[in-house]
């Protein structure tokens, strides 16, 4: 009888225990089995940077204040410099939704801004809101963490004054596997 190398039966024990693996299912986003990666971006930190930083927003009662009820409001340019690339309709969509479904203003694209001031030189939204996201990457020993911040700010445009501004942090640890392929 011919035995194997050992490297022969480790790679074949791998292969096999990386063919036994779970049949697909459905899981709440966000929910405690999502899958969190500290290098990344995930649908769970786009779902609470919307909420939180909206619900602070909604609670301020500026938009409450505005002349004109329900306020127009432009969701501008939202830039995403941080190190994970996705795409930023993911959280202007729920930001919108946030908004309009609040009742406390209606929202429009820049592109919809543009064709009302090329019929309507005076036409201006009531706010725009602006925001950036950045990260800090840090590691220690086999430690990463990664800090996403979320900025957004709301701004009167015949003024070019801030109304209200907010930022939220989430930071992600984890530690780095020992074996890299």
């Amino acid at each position: 009888m011919k035995m194997l190398p050992a490297t022969s039966v480790v790679l074949a024990s791998l292969a096999f225990l990386g063919a036994c693996g779970s049949p697909p299912r459905y899981i709440e986003p966000g929910g405690t089995e999502s899958v969190v990666s500290v290098g990344e971006v995930d649908i769970q930190d786009i779902k609470k940077a919307a909420a939180e930083l909206l619900d602070s927003l909604l609670k301020t009662g500026v938009l409450k204040r505005s002349q004109r009820q329900p306020p127009e409001l432009m969701i501008g340019n939202i830039e995403n410099n941080s190190s994970s690339k996705w795409d930023i309709g993911e959280l202007t969509g729920r930001m919108r939704e946030h908004i309009v479904n609040s009742g406390q203003a209606l929202t429009a694209t820049p592109d919809e801004v543009k064709r009302r001031m090329f019929f309507d030189p005076t036409y201006l939204p009531d706010y725009t809101l602006t925001g950036k996201i950045t990260y800090i990457k840090r590691q220690a020993g086999r430690i990463r963490q990664t800090t996403y911040t979320f900025s957004l700010t709301l701004t009167d445009p015949s003024t070019g004054m801030e109304v209200w501004t907010k930022t939220d942090d989430l930071t992600k640890q984890g530690t780095k596997s020992g074996i890299g392929f």
